[in-house]
């Protein structure tokens, strides 16, 4: 009976030790950012920007990263650029024929997979929601654990989320092509 009881004993502080060994870390919104940058066909131009989280944390693990998911303000979509026609760009970005900002006022990524493949660097595997559709992307970040911080540039292909306004696909070269990759610059501070 002592021996069961001694056996149960260490079972419980494993599990104990286990559940505190996992931290989960809240992003600090106020210094995370995403930029991101869109561009004409043939380079012809571009636009950048801003767009903020609304929240977000991950799950941690012996300095490990084991889940993370992230929400992103749809609304918050700001331009760098100074030029009196950037208010229009904002609100076409925010129109049907791009983000839907109205209809889907968030998006979302979630960490499905994470693999370390080198010192500081993970690549992460995850579920982009967007206008209400969901797709893999794969990325790689690099970890910062003394600053409390994971960086990444990455890009997808818009037409992927259903945003095919004057795509590649659909516009002719002389109606100014709108590229169909967007490039972001992704840095969270936990």
């Amino acid at each position: 009976m002592m021996k069961k009881a001694v056996i149960i004993v260490i079972l419980l502080c494993s599990v104990v030790n286990g559940i505190n060994a996992q931290e989960k870390l809240k992003l600090d919104i106020e210094k995370s950012s995403i930029i991101w940058e869109g561009s004409k066909l043939f380079g012809f131009g571009n636009h950048d920007g801003t767009v903020n989280f609304k929240e977000g944390e991950v799950i941690v693990n012996e300095s490990k990263i084991t889940k993370g998911s992230f929400i992103i303000n749809m609304t918050s979509i700001k331009s760098n650029e100074k030029e009196t026609w950037v208010y229009d760009l904002i609100e076409h970005l925010k129109h049907k024929d791009f983000f839907d900002v109205k209809n889907n006022p968030t998006a979302k990524i979630v960490f499905k997979n994470i693999k370390y493949v080198g010192d500081c660097y993970v690549q992460i595997t995850a579920d982009l929601t967007i206008n209400k559709i969901t797709k893999s992307i794969v990325f790689v970040a690099k970890q910062d654990d003394a600053k409390k911080q994971l960086e990444t540039r990455l890009k997808i292909d818009r037409t992927d989320w259903n945003i095919t306004y004057k795509s590649q696909g659909i516009t002719s070269v002389k109606d100014q092509i709108i590229s169909d990759a967007i490039f972001f610059k992704v840095k969270l501070n936990f």
